[in-house]
């Protein structure tokens, strides 16, 4: 059960049908996905009927607040920034979807874009299609990958069917290749245990397999009305420069037989090699969020 303002707690898995109760009628922005709520351990609460998060900075531990929906909102912000004061001295809100920005913005609210925390949204059918992107980097990779491994096989399974052991040391490998040789004490590899403790049958996960061996994987989520959100994807990008490329365009495939419209790779958190990464993959429309102080 989440808790009335001004109380927080931990979500549980438990708490997911009062999630969704909130955010089902918002698009699917990825900071009030229920997964993404409960891998990264947010606290929630309830206020006037609208879902308060506690949030901490990815790679630090100074607290922020957000909001989403649509009663009182007004009197929701005031209380969330006042607390936000209080507990770190930042008197701002940060992730507050548009619509809702919108509105506090007519209330009088200082409303103002925050580029680095938009959701990134690609049509299905442009990254299956990357293969055929003439001119494009990302064709020459995927056609060199698939020339020098033939052979190279893909697999398709629920979260709760794979095997942990070694999606951990894909995940472990890859963060050795960037320098960190004790992922576990990271937010991130916390946030990847908590997320393989799910066992929701919309959640699969896409492996990449040479010669039987891992060398990259991706997960998402199938939401309702054609929508996926990606979460967890890892990649041994030393193994070849186009691993990635070819583990998008497989899910991207896997998505298409599955429904799926529009995919939600979340934001890039102002880091330029994040977004240039995301950028090149031609995204169709992007989820906006704004911060927001009191007038």
């Amino acid at each position: 059960m989440i808790p009335a303002f001004p109380e927080f707690k931990p979500l549980e898995l438990s708490d997911r049908a009062a999630v969704e109760a909130v955010v089902h009628s918002f698009p699917p922005y990825s900071d009030f996905n229920f997964t993404n709520l409960y891998a990264w351990d947010r606290q929630v609460s309830s206020l006037h009927g609208n879902l308060a998060v506690r949030n901490s900075n990815y790679g630090s531990e100074a607290p922020f607040f957000t909001f989403i929906g649509r009663r009182r909102l007004a009197e929701t912000a005031i209380q969330l920034v006042d607390l936000a004061k209080a507990q770190s001295s930042s008197a701002v809100l940060r992730l507050i979807p548009e619509c809702v920005a919108r509105a506090l913005a007519e209330a009088g609210f200082v409303v103002t874009a925050d580029d680095a925390a938009n959701d990134y949204v690609y049509a299905v059918d442009h990254i299956a299609g990357m293969h055929e992107w003439t001119g494009h980097s990302i064709r020459r990779r995927i056609r060199q990958f698939s020339a020098r491994h033939p052979n190279y096989s893909v697999r398709h399974a629920p979260l709760h069917t794979i095997d942990t052991d070694e999606f951990r040391a894909l995940f472990k490998l890859w963060a050795a290749r960037k320098g960190n040789h004790s992922p576990q004490s990271s937010h991130e590899y916390r946030a990847f245990e908590r997320f393989l403790r799910l066992k929701d049958a919309n959640i699969e996960t896409v492996g990449l397999y040479v010669d039987a061996r891992l060398v990259g994987f991706s997960s998402f989520e199938l939401l309702s009305g054609g929508m996926a959100l990606a979460h967890f994807s890892k990649a041994d990008n030393a193994f070849h420069g186009g691993i990635c490329n070819v583990l998008y365009w497989e899910e991207a495939k896997r998505l298409q037989t599955r429904g799926v419209k529009h995919y939600n790779w979340e934001q890039d958190l102002g880091l330029k090699g994040l977004q240039q990464s995301k950028k090149k993959y031609r995204p169709c429309h992007f989820l906006k969020k704004f911060t927001v102080r009191k007038p």
